[in-house]
């Protein structure tokens, strides 16, 4: 049986789903983010550069939301 990954492209998720509610959208750090944090990470990424949700490095997207300790 094949494996599939899906990956989100971030500049298509805030033209599409940008007005709904991102809350769960992506885990991280085993902790699902809320809308707010999606959004800053989403804005953030694109910012770098980042296309693709699997481009983000996981320790950066912890380090911005300060998700550490938690």
């Amino acid at each position: 049986m094949a494996t599939h990954t899906l990956k989100t492209n971030l500049k298509g998720l805030k033209r599409w789903a940008w007005r709904k509610n991102l809350s769960g959208f992506f885990i991280v750090n085993g902790k699902e983010l809320t809308d707010a944090q999606v959004r800053t990470m989403v804005e953030w990424a694109i910012n770098k550069g980042y296309e693709y949700d699997a481009d983000i490095p996981e320790k950066e997207v912890i380090e911005l939301l300060n998700l550490q300790n938690q």
